[in-house]
């Protein structure tokens, strides 16, 4: 497994999502993935931090699931310290939308 700060570090952004993250996957009108969070809380913890990551960026592009600006730039250092190209992080198909931080 990778560093504990890198797993803290994902879990502090799927936690920070939550709410949103479960209101997009388990209300889908075809696709209802019920207790997302936990399940990406145990590949984090229990599997490998940079593969839970790569997954919750998955459920944010495939459920559109809105970030902010200054959470993209978090995502992208984030995935620079698990060696993950830009593209890894952001392949264009995140999704956007201003906000207080």
């Amino acid at each position: 497994m990778r560093s504990g700060s890198q797993g803290n570090a994902v879990l502090t952004e799927v936690r920070t999502l939550a709410p949103e993250l479960e209101r997009a996957t388990a209300g889908h009108p075809y696709q209802r993935v019920p207790e997302v969070v936990p399940a990406l809380e145990r590949v984090v913890t229990e599997v490998d931090p940079g593969l839970g990551f790569r997954l919750f960026l998955r459920v944010l592009k495939a459920y559109l699931v809105y970030i902010s600006e200054s959470q993209h730039l978090r995502y992208l250092e984030l995935g620079e310290r698990f060696g993950y190209n830009e593209s890894v992080v952001d392949d264009g198909t995140l999704q956007f939308m201003p906000r207080a931080d």
